[in-house]
């Protein structure tokens, strides 16, 4: 599809304030499309995030990568008649919330979300934190130790069911996005998981019977739900693509290296141990 036809399939399906947004989206997704981000590494580098980098993950090796890289990040229900989206109109991306290198990150996030209670009853209090990779049996150990807590329970975090991880080799593939220009941020202002987004227009972007339930956990957003999960209406163009980080069996795959260095030639290819290892410089 082309933008004439984003736009057909806009003012055929919308109304109001929501039309209007993502006819704004569809400008600025083409307006980004002409500027290059680029953060430049060597070989051996520790690549670095910070609050300017987006991430979004991809299903099995390169199923889906060369129609990214082509055309960018632009939601389903544009191509797709036949999708069904809880969250519809939008894509996915995990939101760098601050500076951290990307092994650091990708620690952090292979770990687990452990949610307990604080007393028992009418008067108990939730509270929900996130457990680094490999820290849940001193972690829940100190849990037991303290009086105050009566039950506690366990959950993956979403990272590791949607980008590659320590613990899981469902997803091999991530995009690193850089949006450091003005229009970049501009484009990310139309997010669904946003407070400024009204109630109103949220109802042309959520299936009817998750609605309640996202209007509660946009309100109540916590390590589990998440807190760094955005979901921008329309897309983000290939553009503002940076970087790949890929899982331990891309790695050791050549031919899938090269193809990915060949399809984005200015970007810097990483491992799962946030060290470079196809450079940009």
């Amino acid at each position: 599809m082309n933008k004439e036809q984003f736009i057909s399939h806009t003012n055929k399906n919308f109304n109001g304030h929501a039309k209007e947004l993502i006819l704004k989206q569809i400008e600025l997704f083409y307006d980004n499309s002409k500027i290059d981000s680029y953060n430049k590494y060597a070989v051996g580098d520790d690549v670095k995030l910070s609050k300017y980098n987006y991430l979004h993950g991809i299903l099995g090796m390169l199923d889906g990568f060369d129609w990214i890289a082509e055309n960018g990040f632009i939601s389903n229900d544009f191509t797709d008649e036949n999708v069904h989206n809880k969250i519809s109109h939008s894509v996915g991306m995990w939101e760098i919330k601050e500076d951290i290198l990307l092994k650091d990150y990708i620690k952090k996030y292979s770990g687990f979300t452990i949610t307990y209670t604080i007393g028992r009853g009418p008067g108990s209090k939730e509270v929900t934190e996130l457990i680094p990779y490999h820290q849940f049996d001193s972690y829940t150990e100190e849990l037991n130790n303290r009086e105050e807590v009566w039950m506690y329970w366990g959950d993956q975090t979403k990272e590791v069911r949607f980008l590659p991880s320590l613990v899981a080799n469902k997803r091999q593939i991530a995009f690193i996005l850089n949006l450091n220009n003005p229009l970049a941020q501009e484009l990310i202002k139309a997010d669904v998981w946003s407070l400024d987004m009204d109630e109103e227009t949220l109802k042309d972007f959520l299936d009817y019977r998750y609605y309640d339930k996202f209007l509660t956990e946009r309100l109540n957003r916590n390590a589990q739900t998440t807190d760094r999960e955005t979901a921008i209406i329309f897309g983000l163009p290939a553009k503002l693509i940076e970087g790949v980080f890929v899982g331990r069996k891309v790695e050791q795959d050549q031919n899938a290296l090269n193809h990915i260095k060949e399809k984005l030639p200015n970007c810097y290819i990483c491992n799962i141990d946030g060290k470079v290892i196809v450079g940009n410089k």
